[in-house]
């Protein structure tokens, strides 16, 4: 276990916001902005590991999930700040949320800030999403990629309904589908064929340069 997760899982279960957020900072100084978010990442799975393993409290995973969207928060609110008042003609536009069932919605807080961060116009719809109205959503956004999060076997089934109703839309979204599960099973043997499945973080940049989000500078031109 890297003694930086560690670190940052304590500060989390204490519910320290501020002294997180520096710890952060400091970490993750003159790194990609990727390398803050998989840190959070990388802690809340160990927070995880630990509530399975009855070293922790259900209350205390509350805490920390809490101070991680404070967090998340600070970092969309700095990313604003940072970036010059450019608009572009036109921002691709991309939504996230987690299916029907799904009450952990951290990742798809830390892929719709990333993605906000690289220029897109992102909506972050949350946990436990029923699927008629993210397909209302969708039909009035309008968004070339939608992301599914899924952390619980037994809502494989779902989300494959959910990926082909979605891909019904007639403007053909991208559909990708990650969260935990996508690490440890075999998602393409339970998704539609064009399904494009997340497995980490890193990841998520190869999906913004394919779908051709190009930075200048401070300057986002889509």
């Amino acid at each position: 276990m890297n003694i930086q997760v560690e670190e940052l899982s304590k500060l989390l279960l204490d519910g320290k916001v501020m002294k997180a957020w520096t710890f952060l900072e400091s970490s993750a100084s003159g790194k990609n902005t990727m390398e803050f978010y998989d840190m959070i990442k990388e802690a809340m799975y160990h927070i995880g590991e630990l509530w399975e393993e009855n070293r922790i409290t259900v209350a205390e995973e509350h805490v920390a999930s809490h101070v991680c969207k404070n967090l998340l928060s600070y970092k969309y609110y700095h990313s604003l700040k940072q970036t010059y008042h450019v608009i572009p003609l036109k921002k691709k536009k991309a939504m996230f949320f987690c299916v029907e069932g799904e009450e952990h919605d951290l990742g798809v807080h830390i892929v719709s800030n990333y993605f906000h961060e690289n220029g897109w116009d992102t909506q972050c719809l949350g946990r436990n999403l029923k699927l008629e109205h993210a397909l209302q959503f969708a039909e009035k956004f309008k968004p070339e990629v939608i992301g599914i999060s899924v952390n619980i076997a037994y809502n494989l089934p779902l989300v494959n309904k959910y990926i082909e109703v979605l891909e019904e839309l007639p403007f053909g979204p991208v559909i990708m589908v990650g969260g935990k599960l996508a690490a440890s099973h075999d998602l393409e043997f339970h998704c539609p064929p064009g399904t494009m499945i997340i497995r980490s973080l890193t990841e998520i940049e190869d999906l913004i340069n394919y779908t051709g989000t190009v930075q200048h500078g401070n300057a986002i031109n889509v």
